[in-house]
């Protein structure tokens, strides 16, 4: 190795760093895309590593000692890029796949590092020269060993580096691109070692590709084609993160909007309902009781058919942002119907509820004026006391009570006649 080229020795290293990485990016995107789109990334994966790898082994062998110009055969040289294209694809297959089994890891480490000794001694044989090469038995065995353990090593790196996410993957991958480009390097010189040429032998005459261009400029020409592509891959997968995100708040926009009511912003219907179910769904719900007020604006519909449809929607909105600063601040208000709202009160009898209970009370002087007098319907129900179901407890709330008795919960009890069909009470 003296007498190697050292700078197109550190050049086809960059080469097999870059095409290492593109193994590590694409097979990250091949685990997390569909079906389709997973064609498409193990096709532009496998192409631009196989380039990779092809171009590093090039470059690596214009580095070696010659003293007559290189050239190789064209169908050789075009055989090994197609093999260095097929390992790449086989480690990208597997690299992508859910689960990978012993079975299945061992049949891809020998497919992908048969290739990879197929595509470096095609590659040799391409020099065509005018004396048979010498193979240098220990070191055939190394190079192949190196290719094994390179491809098993590869697939095994990159099973666990996808699974990095952020600023610890970039680490990860740079590092394991690293460790990768340098068992490809060290497969690809133990295997230059291992097939020689006897001194004076020279390239066929019909070799049709030179090889002043295998070189400095094959290594540029190849880092330059590996960058462009991851980064206009990595500038489509931001783009594509981008919709996903867009996509993934309209619909959680969209779905709020099921259990949100439009006019108030409040919890709707249905957002009570839900609110209520999560909190009874609780494994301790027991030790929690809570309280579930229903306030119903008494002349609704007088209000509706005197005013216009905006200027109701405004009378709503204004009440409810009234009846919101009544409220404490853990208090959950919810207009449930078009007059009609409901107040659930966690802990209802902890004293911090107490100065809302006599705001509440109070409710008749608080909200409405004498362009718009609002009177009010008012009742209440406490879980497990009055009912241990949404539906039960929401029936017991809209029993009419005096507004005074708003917050007064000494007295409850629940109403034999609202017990739904084989439903019991808590003891």
């Amino acid at each position: 190795m003296n007498n190697y080229d050292p700078l197109l020795i550190a050049a086809s290293f960059v080469v097999a760093v870059m095409a290492a990485y593109a193994a590590l990016f694409f097979g990250a995107r091949l685990n997390r895309s569909g079906d389709d789109a997973r064609w498409r990334w193990l096709g532009a994966g496998a192409l631009l590593m196989g380039t990779g790898i092809w171009s590093m082994h090039f470059v690596g062998m214009r580095a070696m000692p010659s003293n007559v110009p290189l050239a190789f055969d064209a169908g050789l040289t075009a055989v090994s890029w197609l093999a260095a294209v097929v390992a790449s694809g086989v480690a990208l297959h597997m690299i992508g796949r859910d689960r990978l089994g012993a079975g299945l890891f061992a049949g891809a480490t020998v497919a992908m590092g048969a290739s990879i000794v197929v595509m470096h001694y095609l590659g040799m044989y391409a020099l065509q020269m005018s004396a048979p090469p010498v193979f240098h038995t220990g070191f055939l065995a190394v190079s192949v060993a190196i290719a094994l353990g390179a491809s098993a090593g590869a697939l095994a790196i990159c099973r666990v580096v996808q699974k990095a996410e952020g600023q610890q993957a970039l680490f990860l991958q740079f590092v394991a691109a690293l460790v990768m480009a340098t068992a490809i390097c060290g497969m690809h010189y133990s295997g230059m070692m291992a097939m020689t040429f006897p001194e004076g032998a020279v390239p066929a005459a019909d070799n049709l590709l030179r090889g002043d261009w295998m070189g400095v400029p094959l290594a540029i020409f190849c880092t330059a084609l590996l960058a462009s592509a991851l980064g206009v891959t990595a500038l489509d997968v931001k783009q594509q993160r981008k919709r996903e995100e867009a996509r993934e708040q309209e619909e959680q926009r969209v779905a709020e909007l099921a259990f949100i009511d439009s006019v108030t912003g409040l919890p709707n219907r249905s957002g009570l309902e839900q609110t209520l179910l999560d909190i009874l769904a609780r494994k301790d719900a027991r030790k929690h009781p809570f309280a579930l007020i229903h306030l119903d604006i008494a002349n609704f519909r007088e209000l509706s058919n005197q005013m216009g449809d905006a200027s109701l929607k405004s009378v709503v909105s204004e009440v409810s942002a009234s009846l919101r600063e009544q409220l404490s601040d853990d208090a959950i208000l919810a207009r449930y119907a078009a007059g009609t709202f409901f107040i659930v009160v966690l802990d209802h009898e902890d004293a911090r509820h107490k100065f809302m209970y006599k705001r509440l009370r109070q409710l008749d002087k608080l909200i409405g004026t004498d362009a718009v007098p609002i009177a009010w319907r008012v009742g209440q129900s406490a879980f497990p006391v009055t009912g241990n179901s949404t539906r039960k407890l929401i029936k017991a709330a809209m029993v009419p009570r005096d507004l005074s008795d708003i917050g007064r919960f000494d007295n409850m009890a629940a109403d034999p006649e609202l017990v739904l069909p084989n439903q019991q009470q808590f003891s």
